[in-house]
C-alpha cells in the first residue's frame, strides 16, 4: 500500500540529490569558516590591539615596560634545595617560648 503511493526509484532520487546537495553546503561553510578565520587571524591584528592596549594604560598612567623589571621575581634555586634562610625546629620552639612569655 505504502510502495504504491510513494516512488521507490523517485524516493532514492530525492535522497541522492539531498546527499550531494548536502555536501555542497558543507563545503560551502567550511570555505566560509576558513575565510573568516584568516580575516580574524591577520598579522597586523596582534599588534594593533598591543597598541590600543599600551595607549589605553598610558592613558590611565599605567606604565607597564619599566615596572615589569622592578616586580619581585620568584625563587630561582632548585627544586628540593634548601633555602639558606629556613629556620630550624630548634630555632621555631625557642621562637614560641619566647612570644609565650
Amino acid at each position: 500500500a505504502v510502495n504504491k503511493q510513494m516512488n521507490p526509484q523517485k524516493m532514492a532520487k530525492t535522497m541522492q540529490d539531498f546527499s550531494r546537495e548536502n555536501a555542497k553546503m558543507e563545503m560551502t561553510e567550511e570555505m566560509i569558516s576558513d575565510t573568516i578565520d584568516d580575516i580574524f587571524e591577520e598579522s597586523g591584528d596582534e599588534e594593533e590591539q598591543d597598541a590600543i592596549v599600551t595607549q589605553v594604560l598610558d592613558e590611565i598612567g599605567i606604565e607597564m615596560s619599566g615596572k615589569l623589571a622592578e616586580a619581585p621575581a620568584a625563587g630561582r634555586g632548585k627544586i628540593g634545595a634548601a633555602a639558606s634562610n629556613v629556620p630550624t625546629d630548634d630555632e621555631i620552639e625557642r621562637q614560641l617560648a619566647q612570644l609565650r612569655t
